[in-house]
């Protein structure tokens, strides 16, 4: 027996420290088994506090720390759970108030929205502003576009574009104030009557509408501009059937210029760059650039003449047969044609590929240029490092209230009627391709490339590569050259003309869809309101206002400076004129 317990200390194990050796302390285990009064069991627990006492002080120590550290961090794992808890109860009360929504950050555009349902279409498929656009099953014509911010020289996006396949269909004749009533009445009976059918009732006229614009001091204008310019378009072309395309895209441009202005935020503007291709019936003229005219303005201004005549009015023949005669004998020597119309303001720039040629269709407005210093000279202003009074590159544009005297919003324009056989694809895009891409340059890229949306890919891809340092957008638009001869020669099944077959009469323009069907969303979530506080709009839009490359910012903020505020509409002494 005490062998096995000295062996057991020979092998390492300290058993002293629990047991004391009964012959070490002279102590008989006889002698402690038959004590009086002693329980055996007792003595040996008796034993065991007295060892524990005995253990060392750092060891006792470390055990109290252990058991001190256990307690805390049990206490530490409360609390966290408590406080977590109290947090997940919090957010849960937050999401489900009513009160919550008004508390999501809204731009500018999303609080004008609920006035006007137009700036609250949706966008579309490639950011498309005007809305969901797609070809329909007669469309001559494809439409691929690529956008990029440009970050590595750009924070903020500032460009918008918008396009249309079936934008308003070409009017027919109004040779008379009576015509003209009975046009927009119809317009307006059709509109109410559609408005519950919405896209049902939309036209397919293959007639396009392509647009880019460029903000600069803010996104607001090209904003507002890519939702509201082609809906202002069809209002004037509509309330004018007879005036010629290129004078409804100036009175465009200005009614544009008119509503920005009475917008909060007058500091924002965009260049701009807008192309109409559309379907007319057209009779040969010798003193038109083109070689010839549209019906339209060719009879009105054939009836006009009539009336003039001396002879004419003495022979008293009611005006409605004389018009009337006059429009059956120039539609007999009319033909049916695909004519393109454009207008830009600013550098923006639309190039059209004839036969592998690239010819400009635009004008850059920028302070370099020679005839428009002299424009701006006359008006009172001056060139000062090839800006405006020193603060806007471009001399033409959309906005800039505050100095519309001098950079007018008047666009250059141009007529050019498609020849199928020859006109291959049209290129618009903001300047930053054309500052490292030529004319030339950018048909040779995307000649080959038949689909319209790798194509404007190459483009952007090809301007980031030439380290071009403004946001980039690029639409291009290819043409189906022999759909275009197929609809054109085919009288049966032509398309886009009112009084054509296969266009609807009265039926609703691709826009007036999207818009009536914006105002019905806004009428069934009651998000619409009566007024929107425009200082709010413009705090908005002056914090993520970024300057660009078309403004120098310092004279910018003197410009604005130099305003006079004017006041409003209705001060004034009482009684005055």
């Amino acid at each position: 027996m005490f062998g096995s317990s000295s062996n057991g200390k020979d092998n390492g194990v300290e058993a002293s420290s629990s047991v004391p050796d009964a012959q070490n302390d002279g102590t008989s285990p006889q002698a402690s088994k038959n004590g009086p009064g002693q329980n055996p069991m007792g003595a040996i627990d008796e034993q065991k506090d007295q060892a524990n006492d005995m253990r060392s002080p750092t060891r006792k120590s470390a055990d109290e720390s252990a058991n001190s550290e256990k307690k805390r961090r049990s206490s530490g794992v409360g609390r966290a759970r408590d406080l977590f808890s109290s947090a997940k109860q919090s957010l849960h009360n937050l999401g489900s108030s009513p009160d919550n929504k008004t508390t999501v950050p809204q731009t500018p555009m999303q609080k004008l929205g609920k006035t006007d349902p137009a700036l609250n279409v949706p966008q579309g498929s490639f950011n498309n502003s005007a809305g969901e656009s797609v070809p329909g099953p007669r469309s001559t014509f494809f439409v691929g576009v690529t956008e990029d911010k440009n970050k590595k020289c750009r924070r903020t996006m500032e460009d918008t574009h918008a396009y249309l396949y079936n934008f308003l269909s070409t009017p027919a004749p109004a040779l008379s104030s009576e015509a003209s009533s009975k046009t927009r009445t119809s317009i307006t009976e059709s509109s109410t009557a559609l408005s519950e059918t919405s896209s049902q009732g939309v036209t397919e006229t293959d007639n396009g509408y392509f647009a880019i614009f460029d903000g600069h001091a803010g996104t607001f204008a090209a904003d507002w501009c890519g939702k509201k310019v082609h809906i202002l378009l069809e209002e004037i072309i509509r309330k004018h059937p007879n005036t010629p395309i290129p004078e409804l895209l100036d009175m465009t441009f200005t009614s544009v210029d008119q509503q920005l202005e009475k917008l909060p935020l007058k500091n924002s503007g965009c260049t701009a760059v807008i192309a109409v291709l559309r379907w007319e019936d057209r009779i040969p003229n010798a003193q038109s650039a083109t070689g010839s005219t549209a019906i339209a303005p060719a009879a009105a201004a054939a009836v006009d003449a009539e009336k003039s005549n001396e002879a004419k009015a003495a022979a008293d023949v009611p005006a409605g047969q004389d018009a009337a005669s006059t429009e059956s004998k120039l539609r007999k020597a009319a033909s049916r044609q695909r004519v393109l119309y454009t207008a830009n303001v600013g550098d923006a720039r639309i190039v059209l590929c004839r036969n592998g040629k690239a010819l400009r269709l635009s004008y850059d407005h920028k302070g370099s240029d020679e005839n428009e210093g002299k424009r701006i000279a006359g008006a009172g202003g001056l060139i000062l490092n090839n800006r405006v009074n020193g603060v806007l590159a471009v001399t033409r544009a959309l906005g800039d209230a505050y100095m519309k005297d001098l950079v007018t919003g008047h666009p250059y324009t141009t007529e050019t009627v498609i020849q199928p056989d020859i006109d291959e694809f049209l290129i618009l895009a903001c300047d930053g391709l054309w500052d490292v891409c030529s004319d030339q340059e950018a048909v040779d890229l995307v000649r080959n490339i038949h689909d319209p949306q790798q194509a404007s890919k190459v483009l952007v891809d090809h301007a980031l590569g030439r380290f071009s340092t403004d946001n980039l957008s690029c639409m291009v638009v290819r043409f189906d050259s022999k759909a275009v001869q197929q609809t054109a020669s085919n009288q049966s099944q032509q398309i886009g003309v009112e009084g054509d077959p296969a266009t609807t009469v009265g039926g609703l323009s691709e826009a007036e869809a999207l818009v009536m069907e914006s105002k019905k969303q806004l009428d069934e979530t009651g998000e619409g309101l009566d007024r929107i506080p425009s200082d709010l709009i413009e705090q908005d839009e002056e914090h993520d206002a970024e300057p660009g490359p078309e403004l120098n910012a310092d004279a910018l903020d003197k410009a604005r400076k130099d305003i006079k505020p004017q006041p409003p509409p209705d001060s004034g002494a009482a009684g005055g004129s």
